[in-house]
């Protein structure tokens, strides 16, 4: 098996069963690894998936569309549809993308894909889906900060920096990125016995003090939940990862004063690291998510 042969690290989500993207790895034109997303999508078994030609679960009409980019892939593809044969005969959609990576003389692809079955239902219920997504905005309304939407797209592109800077290959990454995710676990307390307008100061105080800690070139960024997502981007020292949680940790620590009371703050803060931890933005997120630790 492939993955017995390959550092999984270094491979980051594609050896985590924790994603629900569709994995596969394929060498020489085989299938050497199927997460268990591809699998249940595939219908079938990794006994009766594994080993044989990837064109075997491709739909006809895209086989030649996969076998030229097989041929002439060299970096990470746009996404691309692709449609897969499960083992039932019946027809899997999936936004997919190939990503070449080194492993000595190895040339091995990973195909990326995820399930657009959802999409395409959404499509038919309201052919104003598209239109919709184009104009989510990209900035959080209330706080002025970068959504999930811009967040994911800075920590891509930060990605293909590091892998530019290492020549496609993994193994040769020396620039890190780091993705926190801190979760402020008393902002429900502070809402229900103090009102909206004290969460809402104490929210802008924290922001003000995670900005003013932060570099210009680092993004936070607010999803909807009481929580923020930081990327930190070209970390030599992975070192100094403790250094950047221990000045997150300071922000949260300080007591904060509302009027003529002192609030005190909870977090957790948890931490992945690019390629440790995961190779897309998804999975370096739900990593974070997953290992969060309590911030004293």
């Amino acid at each position: 098996m492939l993955e017995n042969n390959i550092n999984a690290p270094h491979l980051g989500d594609y050896f985590l069963e924790i994603t629900d993207t569709f994995f596969c790895v394929i060498k020489e034109e085989k299938v050497s690894y199927l997460n268990e997303m591809a699998i249940h999508l595939l219908g079938g078994s990794k006994e009766t998936l594994t080993n044989q030609h990837i064109l075997n679960i491709i739909v006809d009409a895209d086989k030649e569309l996969l076998e030229e980019k097989l041929k002439t892939t060299s970096k990470r593809s746009d996404y691309f549809p692709l449609r897969l044969r499960t083992a039932t005969e019946n027809v899997v959609y999936i936004n997919a993308r190939l990503i070449p990576i080194f492993i000595g003389d190895d040339k091995i692809f990973m195909l990326e894909g995820y399930d657009q079955a959802p999409i395409i239902a959404l499509e038919k219920k309201n052919k104003n889906l598209e239109e919709r997504l184009t104009h989510m905005s990209p900035i959080d309304l209330e706080t002025h900060l970068p959504t999930p939407v811009l967040f994911n797209d800075r920590v891509d592109q930060a990605i293909l920096r590091a892998l530019r800077e290492a020549r496609g290959v993994l193994t040769n990454i020396t620039s890190f990125l780091t993705v926190v995710v801190v979760n402020v676990l008393d902002l429900k307390d502070i809402e229900e016995k103090m009102g909206q307008d004290a969460k809402r100061y104490v929210l802008d105080i924290l922001i003000s003090r995670f900005k003013s800690t932060i570099r210009s070139v680092d993004t936070i960024a607010k999803p909807a939940e009481d929580s923020f997502y930081f990327l930190f981007e070209n970390i030599k020292d992975k070192n100094n990862i403790q250094i950047i949680i221990d000045r997150l940790k300071n922000c949260a620590n300080i007591p904060i004063l509302y009027k003529t009371q002192s609030v005190a703050l909870k977090i957790s803060i948890g931490i992945s690291v690019y390629p440790d931890n995961g190779t897309s933005p998804v999975t370096l997120l739900k990593w974070a998510k997953l290992n969060p630790t309590l911030a004293q």
